[in-house]
């Protein structure tokens, strides 16, 4: 007896070769669909990364904002220190300070200018009265930033209360004749109230 498989055996073979495309095709979009999420989940991750790191930067300037409010209150607070006595007159030693308030004084020179000049002036006023110095003289004699110092030693000067020696680099600053008689007033009245 013979068995004739061939319808059978066409079958099976159409079957299997329709099985086998029908499992390609599954892992071809099962690799598209993975894919695409893994894109989805990274840029998900990308936006999530994007909005942290903007708000830090908004945090940050919002800090910059701050700190600069605090240092011009800072620079505000500076103008009304007063130096301590001197404890060296070597320049390079930042001299010690203790603060005190003071009062606004009426300064004349051919108009009257009304200015708070405070006891750190008159300790400038009173080293500039030895000898001319340097901005960075001064900064290390009162203990100040470079940069308060120079925006003190540029108020003096556009005062008319020290001159400034463009012939020297750096600048050497001296005491002006009206610098001279504030420094002298300054010391008459606090004479008068201690």
């Amino acid at each position: 007896m013979i068995i004739d498989l061939t319808p059978l055996g066409s079958d099976l073979v159409i079957s299997g070769i329709f099985a086998f495309l029908i499992g390609m095709a599954s892992m071809t979009v099962y690799t598209r669909l993975k894919t695409t999420f893994e894109e989805g989940r990274h840029k998900t991750n990308q936006a999530v990364i994007e909005a942290v790191v903007l708000e830090y930067t908004r945090r940050l300037r919002d800090y910059d904002k701050v700190i600069a409010e605090l240092r011009a209150k800072v620079d505000i607070i500076d103008n009304r220190v007063k130096p301590h006595e001197v404890v060296s007159q070597d320049p390079s030693q930042p001299q010690p300070h203790v603060a005190h308030m003071s009062e606004p004084v009426i300064v004349t020179q051919h108009a009257t200018i009304e200015k708070e000049v405070n006891s750190t002036t008159d300790y400038i006023f009173k080293l500039l009265t030895e000898r001319p110095r340097s901005s960075r003289e001064v900064q290390l004699a009162i203990g100040r930033t470079r940069e308060h110092t120079a925006r003190l030693m540029k108020k003096l000067h556009d005062l008319g209360l020290v001159s400034r020696d463009v012939n020297t680099k750096p600048f050497r600053y001296n005491i002006t004749d009206a610098g001279r008689e504030m420094l002298k007033k300054r010391a008459e009245v606090a004479s008068v109230v201690v």
